[in-house]
This record gives structure tokens, C-alpha cells and sequence, in this order.
């Protein structure tokens, strides 16, 4: 895994537990669209599926992603 979407996933996993339930999408969603300005979030399309759902909503909203790839194995 990138270091930096290492980084990431740590810092997360740190401070999600000081936001309170109700702010964690909008917190992760900050989170990610920093760690987008700052750090070097290549491929991390490929990581998505080990983040936990707060920060998985986050990055798919942020960049793009959504489950259609996902969709297509099933069909396959």
C-alpha cells in the first residue's frame, strides 16, 4: 500500500473516535480532500475496499468511485 494512503487510513483510524457519529462523514470527507491537496493518493482505487465504511464513503464521494466495477463481476 501507498505509504500515503497509509498515513491516511492511520490518521483515520486515530481520530474517528474523538468525532462525534453524526460528523464523521464531513470529518473523513475534510480528511480526504487535504490528504488529496498534500499527499500522493495514487491508485488508491484499489484500497478502497480495506478502508472502513466512514472513510470508504468519503473517497468514493471525493473522487469518483462508485460500485459499478463491483456490479460487473457479479454479472460475469
Amino acid at each position: 500500500m501507498n505509504p500515503d494512503i497509509q498515513f491516511l487510513v492511520s490518521v483515520w483510524d486515530t481520530i474517528k473516535h474523538y468525532v462525534p457519529k453524526k460528523d464523521r462523514i464531513d470529518a473523513a470527507e475534510h480528511l480526504v480532500r487535504v490528504f488529496d491537496e498534500e499527499a500522493d493518493l495514487g491508485h488508491i482505487e484499489d484500497e478502497v475496499q480495506t478502508f472502513d465504511s466512514v472513510l470508504k464513503t468519503a473517497v468514493k464521494g471525493h473522487f469518483g468511485l462508485d460500485d459499478e466495477d463491483e456490479n460487473e463481476d457479479e454479472w460475469n
